[in-house]
């Protein structure tokens, strides 16, 4: 059975002893940092790393096939040096995957990889983490972010990676769910025409947010299902749009646990 699951430093060992599988989407960190503190970050943060020759054991032992690999998922991957070496490791190894191979990024740190590599290791998406098209407004949800340079290495990748889709990747909160029209219109001045928006979910019993702040970026009943039909009709015809509301994504977040630590 076609499984979805995470790969991290969390869970290496346990997924390691696991026999090999078949996977349908497999998310993997190779480090647990991250250059951001956005508001809604609930992932505690260290500085421990998969090693090289620990990830090239897990991909030719334990892995039969993979349809979807995506680098960077609940850290960033772009401030791990070594990203160019993992991206072709994977592409020369049993994990390379059969349909899509996706790099998520907060966009900041793009520029320090060599393009060229990432496009021989076979990128198929490069996904942006941005929540605004308002630079003061990406700031305050994304702490840390420089919204001119995720710009201008959107547009330095797409020039160096044509063939390669870019997607943008939204965290909705009562903060930026009136500028969603805005940042779409700043994507498909990009190129970009495919856009994930997600509901900010919050975890009371989190050790690592700020509660105080998370409260008031929840959303009011029903607001991301009427910005779901107002996005659809001002441009459903012209971009592909993919909605998560928090019950979703609480849903997904507890299945992929289960596949992960298995």
């Amino acid at each position: 059975m076609l499984i979805s699951a995470q790969l991290n430093v969390h869970n290496f060992k346990k997924m390691r002893a696991q026999a090999p599988r078949e996977f349908d989407f497999l998310r993997f960190d190779s480090n647990n940092d991250c250059n951001l503190h956005c508001v809604y970050c609930h992932n505690r943060r260290s500085k421990d790393l998969v090693a090289l020759e620990d990830l090239r054991a897990f991909l030719e032992e334990n892995i039969i096939s993979v349809n979807n690999f995506q680098l960077g998922c609940i850290m960033e991957p772009t401030i791990d040096p070594r990203l160019c070496d993992l991206m072709l490791i994977i592409a020369h190894s049993r994990g390379r995957p059969g349909k899509s191979f996706l790099l998520q990024t907060n966009g900041i740190l793009l520029h320090k990889h060599d393009h060229s590599k990432i496009r021989d290791a076979g990128l198929t998406q490069l996904s942006v983490s941005i929540d605004a098209a308002n630079p003061e407004t990406h700031k305050i949800l994304r702490g840390g972010t420089a919204f001119a340079k995720v710009h201008s290495n959107i547009v330095a990748f797409r020039e160096a990676c044509p063939a390669v889709e870019v997607m943008f990747i939204t965290t909705v909160t009562s903060l930026n769910i009136q500028a969603m029209d805005d940042l779409v219109r700043f994507g498909l001045d990009l190129g970009v025409l495919r856009f994930v928006m997600r509901e900010v979910f919050y975890f009371p019993d989190s050790m690592v947010v700020d509660h105080t702040r998370m409260r008031a970026l929840l959303l009011e009943e029903n607001a991301f299902s009427r910005l779901k039909q107002s996005l659809l009709a001002e441009f459903g015809t012209r971009a592909r749009f993919t909605f998560a509301d928090a019950h979703y994504l609480d849903r997904g977040h507890q299945q992929m646990k289960v596949n992960s630590f298995r």
